[in-house]
Parts: C-alpha cells; structure tokens; sequence
C-alpha cells in the first residue's frame, strides 16, 4: 500500500514542471527520513508523511468543496509547510481571494512562488501588477526565510 502511495505522489510530483533550481538533497537516514528529498519538499521523505499529507490533501479538498474556508486553510497551511505543491497553489488562491484567511497578497505570492510550478509562476506574474515593490520584497524576505516542516 506505500508504494502504491509514494508512486502515485511521485507521479504527481514529477508532472509540476518544477525548475531545476539549485536543490539540497536530503539524504536518507534509515530512521526518520526514509528516502533522499529536496529539502523544500519534507512530505516525501518517508511513507508514513506522504500518506499523511495526502490524506489530509483529500480531506481538505473536500472541505473546499463544502465552503469550510477556515478549516481548508489550515490543512492546505499544514501540507503547504511540508512542501506539497498543489497544496501551496492553493493556499494561495485563498490567499489571493480571502476565503478563510485574512486577503494578502504578500502571503499569496510566497504561497505561489514555493509551489515552484508553472502554475504558481503564472500567478505570482498576474498578482505582481498588483503589488508595490515594497511589498514584493516582503513576498521575497518571507520566501527566503521560509523551513519547511517535517510535522
């Protein structure tokens, strides 16, 4: 049943179109971390984190579709500080609209822009016509100060 699992989030991984940025690979360590990562990606460390994570995906999914705003935000903020792309999008977007989060900018920009996928470009390009430069530039401190979590 984990492989299946890890196949399937590997799959959907690969098909972000992700840069190739400068990445750190985090080595496994037999113990907690179970296979090598990109550190801005935690949930694919181990089974039991990529099974958590989309879990709690499909479970905010479906609150989505209920209207249960507030509750959505915090299980896409959860998975989003794990480094699951969609989830960050879509963080964003709540960002972007405030549906159960204060509206910001600033926040969705950092949200769209960690995704690292074309869709998150594409956003962060639209928002940006929006923003003052000043507020770019808080998008990008928050961006650069940004761990991820492996909770």
């Amino acid at each position: 049943m984990f492989k299946f699992v890890f196949k399937c989030i590997l799959f959907i991984f690969l098909t972000y179109n992700l840069n190739s940025k400068d990445a750190i690979t985090i080595k496994k360590d037999g113990n907690k971390i179970q296979y090598d990562h990109d550190i801005m990606r935690p949930y694919l460390s181990s089974d039991q984190l990529a099974l958590d994570t989309e879990i709690t995906y499909a479970k905010a999914i479906r609150l989505q579709m209920g209207g249960n705003w507030e509750k959505t935000a915090e299980l896409y903020e959860k998975i989003a500080n794990r480094g699951h792309p969609t989830a960050q999008v879509h963080l964003g977007k709540q960002y972007v609209h405030g549906n159960g989060v204060e509206k910001s900018l600033i926040k969705a920009y950092k949200w769209f822009y960690l995704s690292d996928t074309s869709i998150g470009r594409h956003f962060v390009k639209i928002i940006t016509e929006d923003m003052t430069e000043k507020e770019v530039e808080i998008a990008k401190k928050l961006i650069n100060d940004f761990k991820p979590s492996y909770d």
